[in-house]
This record gives structure tokens, sequence and C-alpha cells, in this order.
């Protein structure tokens, strides 16, 4: 594992989705062409699969995922954001688990990433609505929930809103569909997040098998238990604490090897 893939996972391990609702199939016809984020060599690509009413979620991006563009962390990562999650396709017509407002949101967070490709801009509004969401009492006019946004952050609504009449933004919201579909390993729950085109999920048990082997000795099953319920914990310290370092320090890993010592604790 490289030196920024180690950094990447050594900052969102401890990241608190990994208690949420299994996913359901998707399938998805129709193509789209959706403008991703620019990829680099020399930079990590992080993809997060969500979907809005989702509280889990909204957690995710409003108090964890917001912390990449508060730091340096940003200039080394290409963040895709993709508005899927758990829904699936019936007929013609997507069928969301949090009901009919959630597609029409997953419809409109799809418009805007298309129409604002900038991802420091879109994420800006997504964080938004996803504070909306998570409001009480809740916004019931679903309109009302975005159209706060897109006025706070100089987004035209009008031209939001034309992308959902026109139907246009149902077709990018099945091209996210698809790509959801076609997850290798598929996604388990929402929020799923992919570093590099692989799970966080499988980067744990990676550095766990790496740990255990440093060591010489076995993995097994309790060790993993034990690890996924009370290191995390104990990681998300290390990461407030090292998050305002340098880029220089992160590069060197002091990051990794911070949380690498924490992680002896529970083996």
């Amino acid at each position: 594992m490289g030196y920024l893939q180690q950094f990447i996972f050594f900052i969102l391990v401890a990241l608190p989705f990994m208690f949420i609702s299994p996913t359901h199939s998707s399938l998805a016809n129709g193509k789209v062409n959706i403008l991703p984020p620019t990829n680099t060599s020399d930079k990590v690509t992080l993809a997060l699969y969500y979907e809005t009413l989702c509280p889990y979620c909204a957690d995710f991006i409003t108090n964890d995922l917001v912390k990449v563009f508060l730091s340096d962390l940003f200039t080394i990562v290409n963040l895709k954001l993709v508005p899927w999650g758990n829904a699936d396709i019936l007929g013609d017509e997507p069928h969301c688990q949090h009901g009919e407002d959630e597609c029409y949101l997953n419809t409109i967070h799809s418009c805007v990433i298309y129409y604002w490709p900038d991802v420091k801009k879109h994420f800006d509004f997504i964080r938004c609505t996803e504070q909306q969401s998570s409001k009480k009492p809740l916004v019931k006019n679903r309109a009302a929930m975005w159209k706060q946004c897109s006025e706070k952050l100089g987004m035209s609504a009008h031209r939001i809103n034309k992308c959902y009449t026109s139907g246009y933004g149902l077709k990018l919201l099945l091209q996210y569909a698809n790509e959801t579909a076609k997850l290798k390993p598929p996604h388990e729950y929402v929020p799923w997040v992919v570093v590099d085109n692989q799970p966080l999920k499988d980067l744990i048990k990676v550095t766990i098998n790496q740990k255990h082997a440093k060591h010489k000795r076995p993995m097994s099953a309790q060790p993993m238990i034990r690890w996924q319920t009370e290191y995390i914990q104990d990681a998300m310290l290390v990461k407030l604490q090292t998050w305002d370092r340098t880029l220089k320090e992160a590069r060197t890993c002091a990051l990794s090897i911070t949380a690498a010592s924490q992680f002896t604790n529970y083996m």
C-alpha cells in the first residue's frame, strides 16, 4: 500500500459508517456522459457511494468528509460522489428505500454534480442539503430543502429544476445506478467508501493482515471483531490530533506511524 493510500486509509478508518442497512440489488440502463473529477497518477481516488435522506450518509458527509476540504488533504485526493446508494430499478423507474423524496433528491444531486463539475462546488451543495435533511423537524417541502442551498451558493435553481423536470436528471441518476451496480465487490451498505478502486473495508483487512504477518501471529476472527469495534474509537482520536499536520508531514506517513502504534494495543 503506497504512502498516499496509507494516509487516506488512516484518515478515513475511524469515520463512523459501520452500522448501516444492507444493500439491495441495482440495475440500470442508458448512458449519459457524466463529468468525473480529473484523475492524476499522484493523487488518491476517493469515491463515496451514498443516498439522500440516509442519516448515516448525512452524518458522514456533514461531519467527516467535509474535513477533506478543510485541510491540505484535498490537494492529494480526487473525490467522487455517487448519489444512488441502496435504491433499485423496477421497470424503468428508480425505487428508493426512503421513498419518492429520496429519489427526487438523488436526482437533484445528480443534476448539480453534472452542471457544476467542480467538486468543491457540488460538495458544498450536497453538504448543505444533507444538513437540511438532518434538521428537526424535517423540512417537509422537498424543493425548499435544496433551493435554500442553491440560493446560498449562487446556483441557478431554475437550471437545476429544469434538469429534473426535463427527465435529463433521471438519465444522470440511472447512470449512477449503473455505476453502483458494477462495483466489485458490490457495496454492502451506505455510505460506502472506495479508495483507489478498493473498498475501505478491504483496506482494513489488508492492514490487519500485514500487522499480523509482521509479528508472525495468525489472523483470527476475534481480533478483527475487537479491532472494528474498539480501535476505531482510538483511531478517531489519532485523526483529530494529527489533522492539522502539514501535507509534508502526512507524506512521510507520520499519521500512519502514529495510528499503527495505537493499533498494537488491540492485537
